[in-house]
């Protein structure tokens, strides 16, 4: 056991760490010393502080006397403080007993002096409703009309406020009055009550206002006019049931309650006059049981408003709203339990829709906020729903009926799908909705119908050619064709003689309809014209092959008659005319696609009348004959209407390259480079004319690309751009001028200058 020597070693030591509360070993160092040894170490340890507590007083024994003296002198300062102390103690508790005691007395008389004001104020009361109580038995019983029940409110309305203010129960002066009170409450509130529904009844503003006054003052204004509406919605709604109810007899009037056991089975023979009896009560339910009990709650929703019961100010609007939602459930209600209700409300829908839109109609007039009756389609939608579903059923049906065979459909079936169409928009106008939904159906059977006929259509050859008669594909088409327009201009009739009160969305909807039949009709003619323009364009390819163009020897002054290409074309048209188009009988969109043919007929024409090489004077001169005579081939094509921009250009075009024909190349350039007259000639056009009298050197565009006339037109007819065509043109005038440069020929040709200024880009 190690010895301490000073006093760092004991705070060192493990065995006297145990007693600073610091950390030991985890071997408690008890069990290693012995108990002498732990005696022996206290001692030393004993020791070590004395001797460091003496060093310590040795070396500051001068401060600790310093310190012995100021304790003693505190202890006297205390000494006196505690005297001034228990004198301030004895002070106070002479003030304490110079307050408490008055306070006490202050307090008690403050408690009297209240309880005084309270009997004070009680007695008052008591007088008050004393006095107001003898005046309300006054007001109740001495009027010789009656109770003055408004007075009788106010003061009930007094009364109740003073009993309600103040406990006044178990006073024996005044238990009589309270009794009579109560009496008198249910009196008044009776006689407004009764009043109210008389003044309502009889829409009697004076009685109505009296009532609501009455109601007001006795505070319950807003529970009234609660029942007032829960009454007028019990009324409704029994009216509403009763109207429904297949079960009563026809004499029954169901405007007003029926008596017990009024109810009966309708007798043998009267369930043909039901549907009629359905209507005239529901007729009598909405114009006069709602419109009427509308009318009240709205003239009791204007009164209330006048006594700023500003909480109900959107009644009429509420109590509607009930409205709509009790009919919704009532009318659902009994179509589910009676398949001849159901029947009459979804057949006849437009009927009932009617009934409730002049319902409407007549709210709104009598209103002051139009926005309040409108219709509530959740009412209708059941019904209207069920309703469209037929309609366009008996709208589609009739068009797959009549295509089910195996001919076309006769004039007699598309008459009965007329007849259904006029009765189904007829039905339907009572509302601008309904009436729009039902010409979408409407629609939906004419698009029916055009597919229907699209899918009959026949093609091929058959349906193309135009050489010999009409086949029997072409006239297949061409009654179907016919049936479209048929179709077409009974409804457009139908919707003329409608017009007044069609709405314009439902006139629109089905002319886009009806524009498919023009359409389809175009599909029809469109293979047909394409025949038509092909055989144009192959006859008019002929006039290369006619000689007298070209013939030197043909003489100026010879009779010039209209070329043998020209004959067999206005032949040709004329035939085709009369043959495949006139049996058409939607003529207007013949003569609109017509058009088209004649506008190309034309643009072929004056093609290549400008691609003739060469041309001789005679040639010319033949040349302007078949100008004029064009105009009367394309005739049966342009009859029975004004040209369209497009082929109105194209017989500007012919006209004013007819006037240029007998000029000179250099008046023909100029007048074209000039502009005059706006003549509307293409310089194309005009060079291709040039190259005619031109000398072999200079070929044509076409032999310098090696093509035929034919391939030369398809290339024009895939490059309409003037630019195109002129580059294309420039191409033999550049070839020429080289090849004049390589032989040093002395001069170009006279028409080279004249051609190089048409076919100039940068003037174009």
């Amino acid at each position: 056991m190690e010895e301490i020597t000073s006093w760092e070693g004991i705070e060192d030591d493990e065995f006297f760490k145990q007693f600073f509360g610091g950390e030991c070993k985890k071997t408690d160092i008890n069990q290693v010393l012995s108990v002498a040894q732990q005696i022996n170490k206290l001692g030393q340890a004993i020791d070590i502080l004395n001797a460091e507590l003496q060093k310590q007083v040795l070396a500051n024994h001068e401060d600790l006397l310093s310190q012995a003296t100021w304790v003693e002198k505190l202890e006297g300062v205390l000494s006196i403080m505690q005297s001034h102390v228990q004198s301030l103690l004895s002070a106070v508790e002479r003030l304490r007993g110079k307050i408490i005691d008055p306070f006490h007395r202050i307090e008690t008389q403050t408690v009297v002096l209240a309880r005084l004001h309270e009997t004070s104020d009680l007695l008052r009361r008591v007088a008050r409703m004393q006095h107001l109580s003898k005046r309300l038995y006054s007001q109740m019983t001495n009027n010789v009309q009656g109770p003055d029940i408004i007075k009788a409110a106010n003061s009930l309305h007094e009364l109740e406020q003073l009993m309600m203010d103040t406990d006044l129960n178990g006073l024996d002066v005044i238990a009589d009055d309270q009794q009579a009170v109560k009496a008198h409450r249910t009196t008044v509130q009776r006689i407004a009550t009764h009043t109210l529904a008389q003044g309502l009844c009889t829409m009697d503003r004076i009685k109505v206002s009296t009532a609501v006054q009455v109601f007001q003052n006795l505070g319950i204004v807003k529970g009234a006019v609660d029942n007032v509406m829960d009454s007028a919605l019990l009324e409704i709604e029994k009216i509403a049931t009763e109207s429904l109810d297949v079960t009563l007899t026809t004499n029954q009037d169901i405007g007003k309650r029926g008596a017990p056991g009024r109810a009966a089975i309708p007798s043998p023979g009267s369930s043909g006059n039901l549907r009629t009896r359905i209507w005239e009560n529901l007729e009598r339910l909405f114009q006069d049981t709602l419109y009427t009990q509308c009318l009240q709650i709205e003239l009791l929703q204007r009164i209330l408003l006048e006594y700023h019961a500003k909480e109900l100010d959107e009644l009429s609007q509420k109590f509607w709203n009930k409205v709509n939602d009790l009919l919704s459930k009532v009318l659902v209600e009994r179509a589910q339990g009676s398949s001849f209700v159901k029947q009459a409300l979804e057949g006849e829908y437009p009927k009932f829709l009617r009934i409730f839109l002049d319902l409407s109609k007549r709210l709104k007039e009598r209103s002051q906020n139009i926005g309040i009756y409108n219709i509530n389609h959740n009412v209708l939608s059941p019904f209207e729903n069920a309703y469209l579903s037929r309609s366009v059923s008996r709208l589609l049906d009739p068009v797959h009926t009549m295509f089910s065979g195996e001919g076309l459909p006769t004039q007699d079936e598309i008459d009965s799908l007329i007849r259904t169409v006029t009765n189904e928009l007829s039905v339907s106008l009572v509302d601008d909705g309904l009436s729009t939904v039902v010409a979408r159906n409407v629609g939906k059977a004419i698009r029916l119908f055009c597919l229907k006929c699209e899918q009959g259509l026949l093609m091929g050859g058959e349906a193309s050619q135009v050489i010999d008669s009409p086949t029997t594909v072409q006239q297949t088409n061409v009654s179907l064709a016919n049936l479209l327009y048929y179709l077409s201009s009974q409804i457009s009739r139908v919707v003329v003689n409608l017009s007044a009160g069609l709405p314009s969305d439902g006139s629109t909807v089905i002319s886009v309809a009806l524009k498919e039949t023009d359409t389809l009709t175009k599909n029809i003619l469109s293979p047909l014209l394409a025949s038509i323009s092909d055989a144009i364009e192959s006859i008019i390819l002929t006039m290369h092959d006619d000689p007298e163009f070209r013939d030197p020897s043909s003489p100026l002054g010879k009779e010039i008659n209209c070329s043998l290409y020209m004959r067999e074309l206005q032949g040709f048209i004329l035939r085709s005319v009369n043959t495949f188009l006139v049996p058409y009988k939607n003529q207007t969109v013949v003569v609109e696609c017509c058009k088209t043919v004649a506008s190309r007929c034309i643009e072929l024409f004056v093609r290549h009348a400008c691609l003739l090489r060469p041309l001789t004077d005679f040639g010319k001169a033949k040349l302007i004959v078949d100008f004029s005579q064009m105009e009367v081939a394309v005739a049966p094509l342009c009859r029975g209407g004004q040209l369209g921009s497009s082929e109105q250009q194209q017989y500007r075009t012919l006209r004013a390259l007819k006037a240029l024909l007998p000029l000179s190349p250099e008046e023909t350039v100029q007048k074209v480079l000039d502009g005059a007259g706006e003549s509307g000639v293409p310089r194309s056009l005009v060079l291709l004319h040039l190259f005619s009298t031109a000398p072999p050197e200079l070929v044509s565009p076409h032999q310098s690309a090696s093509w035929s006339v034919g391939r030369l037109s398809q290339w024009m007819d895939k490059h309409p751009n003037e630019r195109d065509r002129l580059s294309f043109c420039s191409g033999p005038l550049e070839r020429y001028q080289l090849t004049v440069r390589q032989h040093n020929l002395p001069s170009f040709h006279p028409l080279f200058p004249l051609m190089k200024k048409l076919a100039n880009l940068d003037d174009h």
